[in-house]
């Protein structure tokens, strides 16, 4: 463990939501002597890692830990089972990882129990989807929403420049929406090309996370047919990052494992 001190973003706090960052949930029975990072990640930034990384407590402890680098993946190995421990990290926490400088990894935890990180509410999460009353309530609730076959959004096709319905940004599959009014008043879709190329279609029951200013939204999905849209959590993510009309996002895939999006906006 190293010492103390906060760890800024080299370009200041404004570009904190554009730094790479990953997330992971916490498996006892598989992440308790060891830890992997994301093949997407590390596609990336793996070159630049160092055998020795710091992980960057939000109270700005300092954790060194080593990455075994192997022919199938990197982990975080030597020192990891430390940092576990005088963490109190537990089965079921989800981790986020940003890195902020070359081998130096901002983490912060979300307590399974009140499932919130713990500065600041940000994130929603459901085990159960019969306990509706466990979500923060949506604005002009999304859950009754369900598209028709012949609805299109041109904004998400606008922006398609390959077979599968994505730009690269970063050498990762981004799509691009403009928000218009039906998603400010109900929700947004998914690229249905999109998510059958790149994200494997059993993740479709499972949560998906949104990354944006530094924080993370936990969304749960619903599909029919070829359409795919949010049916929880939207209404939050929308209110906490004050998104309007016109708004464009750009959503880059940054873990097809434990779905993740880095979200990042251009306003009008």
């Amino acid at each position: 463990m190293g010492g103390e001190g906060a760890n800024y973003p080299p370009n200041g706090p404004d570009d904190y939501h554009r730094l790479p960052t990953f997330l992971k949930v916490y498996r006892l029975e598989k992440h308790k002597e060891e830890m992997r990072l994301p093949p997407e990640f590390v596609g990336i930034h793996g070159g630049d890692l160092p055998f020795d990384c710091r992980l960057v407590w939000p109270n700005g402890v300092r954790h060194i830990v080593r990455i075994l680098k192997l022919a199938n993946g990197f982990y975080f190995c030597t020192g990891w089972p430390q940092f576990v421990h005088a963490n109190g990290i537990e089965h079921g926490d989800y981790l986020t990882f940003t890195l902020v400088d070359v081998g130096t990894f901002n983490v912060r935890r979300y307590d399974m129990g009140t499932h919130c990180p713990r500065r600041m509410i940000s994130i929603v999460i459901v085990e159960d989807d019969n306990l509706e009353e466990c979500y923060s309530p949506d604005v002009d609730t999304s859950d009754d929403y369900c598209p028709l076959e012949v609805e299109t959004d041109s904004s998400q096709d606008d922006d398609y420049e390959d077979d599968s319905g994505a730009l690269d940004v970063d050498g990762y599959p981004t799509f691009v929406l403009t928000l218009t009014k039906t998603n400010i008043n109900r929700t947004i879709e998914i690229p249905y090309r999109f998510w059958q190329r790149y994200i494997r279609m059993g993740a479709l029951e499972a949560a998906v996370f949104l990354l944006a200013e530094g924080e993370t939204w936990r969304v749960t999905l619903k599909h029919k047919g070829s359409k795919i849209w949010v049916k929880h959590g939207w209404g939050q993510f929308k209110t906490d990052n004050q998104l309007v009309e016109g708004v464009r996002c750009h959503f880059k895939l940054v873990d097809a494992d434990d779905v993740q999006f880095f979200v990042w906006f251009e306003r009008l």
